[in-house]
């Protein structure tokens, strides 16, 4: 699966070290996290979010999926692990690249 290096370092970013993103969020970034009901606005906003997920849950991503959608977002379709329950949860990420920039990501939960 060919991935870009701006979806790869966010998924790096999400398993560990927050600051790989740094190169590849837009200052108006905005993540939309469904599953919690959850949108955070801004470069500082986003990359704080980001450490804390990772912190909290020690989330461990597989990607399962990547393609390209017809409205110009990336859909990575993953596998996350983490100390937040057992068990493997599906989620579906879009990403919207601009300018070499993510500008826009949203989570959606796949399961149930």
């Amino acid at each position: 699966m060919e991935m870009s290096p701006q979806i790869q370092a966010y998924f790096e970013a999400k398993d560990g070290d927050a600051n790989l993103i740094a190169n590849y969020f837009a200052d108006n970034i905005c993540i939309d996290d469904t599953g919690e009901n959850d949108v955070i606005k801004g470069f500082d906003n986003c990359k704080k979010w980001l450490e804390d997920k990772s912190k909290q849950y020690q989330m461990k991503t597989k990607i399962v999926d990547i393609k390209n959608e017809e409205n110009g977002t990336i859909k990575v379709s993953v596998i996350v692990t983490g100390s937040f329950a057992p068990g493997n949860y599906p989620f579906d990420y879009y990403f919207s690249i601009v300018n070499g920039k993510i500008e826009a990501i949203k989570i959606i939960y796949m399961g149930e």
